[in-house]
């Protein structure tokens, strides 16, 4: 008893030495360390997917601000100093706030330093903070264009993720003033032609120096301060898991993190998708919650919606029925035959339309020369009529599909990683989504094809999916429907 007694002490005296600077018990991989080594005034972090890039941004920003390194010499830099982070966006700066906050102590931040709330970031208009010696951090994101030319000089820069070439140039100009450096880090997909960036690394001597890492075992094994290494954070199996998730759009820079995307002979985005997916079995008894995705458009096919079952216990996704329409050149007309054939499709599921948990439609559609304009409004008014209810008193609300940067991809992510891992099964009678599923492909360039005929169904899937999938997004609070078959 006594031995426990000590041991739950000491385990108290290591936390409380953890929560008073937790950055001291960071300890990087071969990868990262190798970047908290560099004293090159710009360093690429070039790398697969999960090797802790943010990590090691949080790390180098706050190691700067303090003035202090245990892998290199930063007696030069005397704090306080001005510290950016560039992000892509706004909700992507909450998750990197959050990282750099799980780095600090609680008793390391100036009096002055805004409040950080879990989940929101830094409680300020535009997020910064500031520790006790006065050193400053201002998250900002790649699209402000210029980021202020009047803002005076900054003495370290984190880029998190692929940004212009323009403002590359701005921020380089930006630390050359007070000597400062750099740190870029990024898996090499979304940021457009990065052309320029691979031509500076290969420049003699480089002018930006290109710290290379795939995804391996030995890449996420973190490394003590003598090089020892320890437990590794994820096994060969693991990698193999998340090699198999990731589509084959861009499977060599997620697991290389390669310049070249490298996209296959055949082209076929969902790779996995095959006949053992397709079954007309019904859904196991169960929870499930119901969403409809509907996709609008003006040519023939390509207004679509299609009903999904998902499962609240392992999140399997049943596919249980599609709807496809030509569009017309009557607006109410066009958005009542819609109304009334989703309600059809609903109905003869077994379903009531109030049991639709989720309903996601695409942003208003303005139709071409000859017609088909559809709105989620328009289709909202429809189904009103449909289904009897007064004007304005629909009792459910059809979603507008939420489109972030890389949100095809995601969804597409998401719905392949369900593939893979036997959480995916479609009705044969899904004739149309099925041959979408099996027909879309990319382009020569190696882009996804948006304007392709098979992308209407895979855009309907997409939006009924995601808003369960991804607790982000909110849905109706009606019951969840139980099914229990004989």
């Amino acid at each position: 008893m006594i031995a426990l007694l000590q041991a739950a002490k000491k385990a108290k005296e290591l936390k409380n030495l953890v929560d008073e600077c937790p950055l001291d018990y960071f300890r990087p991989s071969l990868p990262q360390r190798r970047v908290l080594e560099s004293e090159h005034p710009i360093t690429l972090f070039r790398a697969a997917n999960q090797l802790g890039k943010t990590y090691v941004g949080a790390a180098e920003c706050l190691y700067h601000m303090k003035g202090w390194s245990p892998y290199k010499d930063l007696s030069h830099i005397k704090p306080p100093i001005i510290v950016w982070a560039i992000v892509h966006s706004w909700e992507q700066s909450k998750i990197i706030q959050a990282k750099i906050h799980s780095l600090i102590g609680k008793n390391e931040y100036a009096e002055d330093s805004p409040e950080f709330q879990e989940g929101r970031g830094y409680r300020a208009k535009n997020p910064w903070f500031k520790l006790k010696n006065g050193s400053m951090l201002f998250f900002k994101t790649a699209n402000q264009g210029t980021l202020g030319a009047a803002s005076g000089t900054i003495s370290y820069c984190w880029v998190d993720e692929p940004c212009p070439q323009a403002l590359f140039g701005e921020l380089a100009a930006r630390l050359l003033r007070n000597r400062g450096r750099m740190l870029m880090t990024m898996t090499p997909i979304g940021g457009g032609d990065l052309t320029w960036l691979k031509k500076l690394t290969e420049t003699k001597p480089p002018r930006v120096k290109d710290i290379h890492a795939p995804l391996t075992v030995e890449n996420t094994t973190p490394i003590d301060l003598d090089g020892t290494p320890l437990e590794p954070l994820l096994l060969q199996a693991d990698v193999d898991r998340i090699a198999d998730t990731y589509l084959s759009i861009d499977r060599a820079a997620r697991l290389e993190g390669s310049w070249d995307i490298g996209v296959p002979m055949d082209g076929i985005i969902f790779e996995h998708f095959g006949e053992d997916h397709i079954s007309d079995a019904p859904c196991p008894t169960g929870e499930y919650k119901f969403s409809i995705g509907i996709d609008h458009g003006h040519h023939p096919n390509s207004q679509c919606a299609i009903l999904v079952a998902i499962s609240e216990d392992d999140k399997t996704i049943y596919v249980l029925d599609e709807y496809f329409a030509a569009g017309g050149e009557q607006q109410k007309a066009t958005a009542r035959r819609h109304a009334r054939a989703i309600v059809a499709m609903i109905k003869r599921n077994g379903l009531e339309p109030l049991q639709i948990n989720r309903w996601t439609g695409d942003r208003p559609h303005g139709g071409g020369k000859h017609g088909g304009r559809m709105s989620n409004s328009l289709l909202r008014s429809a189904l009103e009529h449909v289904l009897d209810y007064p004007a304005n008193s629909c009792p459910f609300r059809i979603h507008t599909a939420h489109k972030p940067r890389w949100s095809v991809y995601y969804g597409c992510q998401l719905i392949s990683e369900a593939m893979v891992q036997g959480r995916f099964i479609v009705h044969p009678k899904c004739k149309r989504l099925i041959r979408s599923l099996s027909s879309w492909t990319l382009k020569k360039s190696g882009a996804m094809d948006r304007l392709s005929e098979w992308k209407h169904a895979v855009d309907s899937l997409r939006y009924a999916c995601v808003p369960i999938l991804d607790s982000k997004y909110s849905a109706p609070k009606f019951s969840k429907i139980p099914i229990h078959r004989k």
